[in-house]
């Protein structure tokens, strides 16, 4: 079950996809998709600000951009009003205007060419979100703009692999029950998940209820909560059945999250996960400022 939280990225690169790493207030993730540009700024819905709002002025234009370049409005590459216009159309100050726009900048969002003009940045398709959180796969598909789907490929009761006895602390010998799954964005296979838990916390014959979340399934048996997700991330080729999953040739490099699920101690581990990223559906790239 893809979760992120706080943990260092691998670059990888794809023309389709895109999740960047903003430095800005803090790390921020934002993950997103290409959508088809729209040069017409007339098509522009201007919404309007609410100057008796507690929310300041200046933060309520970026909402207000923001939504328009998330949602394609504002394409990549297309040029966004110019000051003078964004002063008429919301009745602001030119000070505030500029605050709006430096805080989009800092994000990456625009770029500002000065004697052409403010435009949309081609990294600017994303959501934001920051890094000490973390969404499971199916919000992680959907706030990229795709309508996620999951195929149930099995659960059953295993001795697991090395790397999952010892990040689960396990006896030899001892079992966990592997739940392996395929989700989908707007149907094209986008991640292969095995989800690891000990057989002496969730029993011998338990296994998700039909379209139970990951979270709700350890909830009902554990008697610690996670807290946290340790995340380790790594390139790897595609082989066997995950190559076949994602309708790959063998060999195709894929990115592996190995996820250890921790309790508030960040000590104790509950579960485990292998994540398998197709990076014809989505990549991931890290982008940084000057310090």
């Amino acid at each position: 079950m893809a979760l992120f939280g706080a943990f260092s990225i691998y670059l990888i690169e794809n023309q389709e996809t895109s999740l960047e790493i903003h430095h800005f207030l803090g790390y921020t993730m934002i993950i997103g998709r290409d959508v088809p540009t729209n040069s017409n700024l007339a098509r522009l819905a201007m919404k309007t600000i609410d100057k008796h709002s507690v929310i300041p002025l200046y933060y309520q234009l970026v909402e207000l951009l923001r939504e328009q370049i998330r949602s394609g409005d504002l394409g990549r590459g297309d040029q966004i009003p110019t000051e003078r216009d964004m002063m008429r159309a919301y009745s602001l100050s030119r000070n505030t205007v500029r605050q709006a726009l430096g805080i989009l900048e800092s994000e990456g969002l625009i770029v500002r060419d000065q004697g052409r003009g403010t435009y949309v940045s081609n990294l600017s398709n994303t959501f934001h979100y920051m890094l000490d959180t973390f969404l499971e796969n199916y919000d992680l598909l959907r706030r990229a703009g795709y309508t996620p789907s999951m195929q149930q490929v099995s659960i059953r009761k295993i001795i697991p692999p090395d790397i999952v006895s010892k990040a689960l602390l396990l006896k030899a010998g001892e079992e966990t029950v592997c739940n392996t799954m395929i989700f989908f964005a707007d149907h094209r296979p986008a991640m292969y998940t095995q989800d690891f838990l000990p057989v002496t916390m969730v029993g011998e014959n338990n296994s998700p209820v039909g379209g139970e979340r990951f979270w709700e399934y350890m909830d009902r048996f554990s008697s610690r909560q996670v807290e946290y997700i340790l995340i380790d991330i790594s390139p790897v080729e595609a082989m066997g059945e995950i190559a076949e999953a994602f309708q790959i040739p063998l060999g195709s490099p894929i990115l592996l999250f190995k996820e250890t699920f921790l309790d508030e101690t960040q000590t104790v581990p509950i579960a485990f996960s292998l994540n398998y990223f197709n990076r014809e559906v989505l990549s991931f790239n890290l982008l940084t400022r000057r310090g």
